[in-house]
């Protein structure tokens, strides 16, 4: 898989970046693929999940706002860490396993105690990655082995962010294997208003703004284009071109049916 880590150095002249750690431990700056719809439904101050699948069927999984104890910068300020992973179809378990334990574990104390082992400050960009480290992160994880592969319930859902149905979104991690259409799957963050994570048509999403303490089903308004499929028209992907199609016909063909039936009513 591909790994990449975003943090910042101690000085002023190292803010923060993003930088892809290769498999030979090599470091270089690097942007992960992050659409521009995840920055827009994440709180960047509050431990955040995200799962997407991306149009040419990896998977990106991100894990911001993870904070090292004691990692500050020269104005005395906490100095944050991000990962994200990208894989291919195989890794999937992987990446379920990865993303069940971040959500049984609020402030990922296992996943952070081991990343501030990894990731020291000082080196060329204010802070440098050990390889070695990297891989005994994911020995935090759970063996993927031990999940199961049945297929997910497709309508979408949205709760409160609380432990306990983080918990319920980790064992279905556990259970399920992923939707398959491109899109983004999962978002768990803390001050997100529910319009726009429904909006963006997220399978499974938790916010600490959604009222109630139980999980509540959605489906997008009639002919309304999900945010998720953005990355796919730039990509010219056909299967996401024929689904925008249908949606847009089904938008019209509503709308026209709509009218015939009112100028019947007069």
């Amino acid at each position: 898989m591909d790994i990449y880590i975003q943090s910042r150095g101690f000085e002023q002249d190292y803010d923060y970046r993003w930088l892809q750690i290769g498999n030979d431990g090599s470091i270089q700056p690097k942007l992960p693929p992050i659409g521009l719809t995840i920055p827009s439904l994440i709180d960047r101050e509050t431990p955040t999940v995200v799962l997407e699948r991306l149009v040419d069927n990896q998977l990106l999984l991100l894990l911001t706002g993870l904070e090292p104890k004691g990692r500050v910068d020269f104005l005395d300020r906490q100095i944050r860490i991000a990962m994200a992973w990208v894989g291919a179809t195989a890794d999937e378990p992987l990446l379920r396993s990865l993303a069940a334990s971040a959500l049984i574990d609020e402030e990922y104390h296992p996943l952070v105690e081991q990343l501030n082992q990894a990731v020291c400050l000082g080196g060329n960009y204010g802070f440098q990655v050990s390889l070695p480290e990297m891989q005994r992160l994911v020995t935090v994880v759970r063996n993927p082995q031990q999940l199961s592969n049945q297929p997910p319930t497709l309508t979408p859902k949205i709760a409160r962010n609380i432990a306990r149905l983080r918990h319920e979104l980790a064992e279905e991690l556990r259970t399920c294997h992923l939707p398959p259409t491109p899109g983004i799957l999962i978002v768990v963050t803390g001050i997100k208003k529910p319009e726009a994570l429904q909006e963006a048509g997220v399978w499974r999403s938790l916010s600490l703004l959604v009222e109630g303490e139980s999980w509540q089903e959605f489906s997008p308004q009639p002919g309304f284009l999900p945010a998720n499929f953005q990355e796919g028209i730039r990509s010219k992907n056909p299967l996401i071109w024929l689904m925008v199609l249908i949606s847009i016909l089904s938008y019209w063909l509503a709308s026209l049916v709509k009218l015939l039936s009112s100028q019947k009513d007069t």
